[in-house]
């Protein structure tokens, strides 16, 4: 029996009793009870890492790489990775060159040797075409048995791994239960009764980018669970160093996504169709559009299923709400399924989730559906423990070699932006020594994680798995490269990776990558030696 099913029987049992001054008394007590475990709730949101948040997970208190989710199975069965790419070039060989010495699957690249020259958007119309191309893979026939198995998508030309498979893995599991917490705290009843789980995870971003903030892709996102004073005084404000450095994440990014082959089928399957009634002029005239699709970003897509998704989620909390439970909210606004405090997105209030007071988009279909037509299990990396993006955020980052001082790594970082945070580097417990490529190395000299500069959020206090620089700004893609680990060591390493294969063929494979055209590209096809003072800086 649950505590109010007992306290129902309980109430009920005294009704008949001669005894009204019993039951005021027993009321009066519960009602007071209510009043004290809300000022008490209310109190604790402070701006702490420690203390509980209703819409938070504290990232300390998650063991990462030990926590599943419930419906995880307990280690995918292969890892894919897939690259939506035309060409190569030396940008592409240094995220090649990252996956090989840590470990990761060979890649199949998708929209290989295709030509883009369509000035009307984006990369020429390859942005809209990694939708396409990604869709291609996943619905190919041969890969349906691959439905369980976990893929990243990931951009091509400014991405850099820097830790190994199994800790990704990890933290994709546990990221996942965190983000499940969070949520059943935000639906309430409405999280088991309509079975939501996260199961695709994006990097996160400060800005609904390239979106208005008046759509629907934006304005029902819900508030970020990072730490209300994780900037100091600009936190939340459009007074950082640059316009959005002082907001916390909340949004999504496409240029990393990782999930079950199934349900990546079903999220680009409908990104894809979306996309298709764009080009063919469905939302022309639209103010909340930008021209030609937000100039054929294939982002503006994927921001839109989640903003839909979490409109509907909330629209799922209040089908589930009863007039019992909205008493109780009044008195407990922290309680499991209680309305969302107000917050803002940029400079406007989001007084109503579902219908902001400012001039906004309406939802095109705003009902509840059992079917669930909405939902696709998406969530966002808000910590950057498996992808952190620099658009906006390469503020929050620098080079951290664990084993020395902070206070001198944080003071001039080699990107040369000034950190907005006060800085926490904490080493994670989720790095195992002697993999990811330190087993590489000679066993007398072999360095460990900590010994080793490893870029870091230092305002979030973790290690991502992958830096993504996605800033418009691609100068630090040359100016942090020779920051690397591996630095010194790379063409080392990667000679020792091949020295692993079983044969010649299987050597020839490593660092390579097949095409979704049926073709084997070897390192050498990728990256020619002209290129190799730049990649290895020899």
């Amino acid at each position: 029996m649950t505590t109010f099913e007992s306290w129902q029987h309980n109430a009920a049992a005294l009704l008949p009793t001669r005894r009204p001054r019993q039951l005021l008394i027993l009321i009066g007590a519960f009602l007071v009870t209510l009043l004290l475990v809300s000022v008490s709730l209310q109190n604790s949101e402070t701006n702490s890492w420690r203390v509980r948040r209703p819409w938070a997970t504290d990232v300390d208190t998650i063991p990462v790489g030990t926590v599943k989710g419930d419906d995880a199975i307990a280690e995918p069965k292969r890892m894919h990775m897939v690259i939506p790419v035309s060409k190569s070039d030396p940008r592409f060989c240094k995220n090649m060159l990252a996956q090989t010495i840590l470990g990761y699957p060979r890649p199949t690249v998708v929209m290989w040797d295709q030509k883009f020259d369509d000035d009307r958007y984006l990369g020429k119309g390859s942005h809209l075409a990694k939708i396409s191309g990604t869709l291609k893979w996943l619905e190919d026939p041969k890969n349906k048995k691959y439905d369980d198995d976990l893929v990243i998508m990931i951009d091509a030309y400014d991405v850099w791994f820097q830790l190994p498979p199994e800790t990704l893995v990890a933290r994709y599991h546990a990221l996942r239960a965190a983000e499940d917490k969070r949520i059943a705290q935000r639906m309430g009843k409405a999280f088991s009764r309509e079975k939501i789980s996260s199961k695709v995870i994006f990097s996160a971003s400060k800005r609904c980018g390239p979106n208005e903030i008046r759509s629907v892709a934006c304005y029902p996102v819900p508030e970020s669970p990072l730490p209300n004073d994780i900037y100091g005084a600009v936190t939340d404000t459009m007074d950082g160093p640059s316009q959005w450095a002082g907001l916390r994440t909340r949004h999504l990014v496409s240029g990393f996504i990782i999930g079950p082959v199934k349900d990546m089928r079903r999220i680009f399957q409908r990104a894809n169709r979306n996309m298709a009634k764009c080009l063919e002029g469905d939302q022309k005239g639209d103010k909340y559009y930008l021209p030609k699709c937000h100039k054929g970003s294939d982002q503006s897509f994927f921001n839109e299923m989640f903003g839909q998704q979490e409109y509907h989620r909330e629209v799922m909390r209040r089908h589930h709400r009863n007039a019992w439970d909205r008493f109780l909210d009044g008195m407990v606004p922290t309680r499991p399924g209680a309305p969302r405090r107000p917050h803002k997105i940029e400079t406007l209030l989001i007084d109503d989730p579902l219908n902001p007071s400012f001039d906004h988009q309406l939802m095109s279909d705003p009902e509840y559906h059992v079917d669930q037509r909405y939902e696709f299990g998406i969530m966002v990396d808000h910590f950057s423990e498996v992808s952190h993006q620099t658009s906006n955020a390469l503020h929050d980052t620098t080079f951290v070699n664990h084993s020395a001082p902070l206070g001198p790594q944080v003071d001039k970082p080699a990107h040369g932006q000034k950190i907005i945070c006060s800085p926490r580097a904490p080493m994670p417990r989720d790095l195992v020594d002697n993999t990811g490529g330190l087993e590489l190395f000679a066993e007398q000299g072999r360095p460990r994680w900590e010994q080793l500069p490893l870029y870091s959020d230092v305002c979030n206090g973790v290690i991502p798995v992958v830096a993504h620089h996605n800033w418009v700004n691609k100068k630090p893609i040359d100016t942090l490269w020779p920051s690397m680990w591996w630095t010194g060591h790379a063409r080392q390493l990667l000679d020792a990776r091949r020295a692993q294969a079983k044969d010649e063929n299987e050597r020839k494979r490593v660092g390579g990558v097949d095409t979704d055209t049926g073709k084997s590209l070897t390192w050498d096809d990728l990256c020619p030696a002209e290129w190799e003072k730049d990649v290895f800086l020899n």
